[in-house]
């Protein structure tokens, strides 16, 4: 069985409510299925989530689920900072 394919922003959805929705942590806990249909998960994603990704137990608290959500929107920005973005340089005096 293969892992789940979440997007990225399904991701970021996730971590930002277990951030900050109380209500979505909630249900999270209660019922971690329904909660992941709230993102946008499809049954079959959902299924194969589960499988891989939960544990039983108390949930994190929300200040590591912010941690973990900076650390994953903070890769886009570590990956623009790396782009080298190509100069042009027009010359028009040839044309005079």
């Amino acid at each position: 069985m293969a892992g789940p394919n979440v997007s990225k922003a399904q991701m970021l959805d996730l971590l930002g409510r277990l951030a900050s929705d109380d209500g979505f942590r909630t249900n999270f806990e209660k019922n971690p299925a329904s909660a992941l249909s709230q993102i946008g998960l499809s049954a079959d994603q959902v299924k194969i989530f589960l499988a891989y990704h939960i544990v039983t137990g108390k949930l994190a608290t929300k200040a590591e689920f912010e941690s973990a959500r900076k650390r994953i929107t903070g890769q886009d920005d570590a990956e623009c900072l790396c782009m080298i973005v190509p100069g042009v340089k027009l010359d028009f005096r040839a044309y005079r």
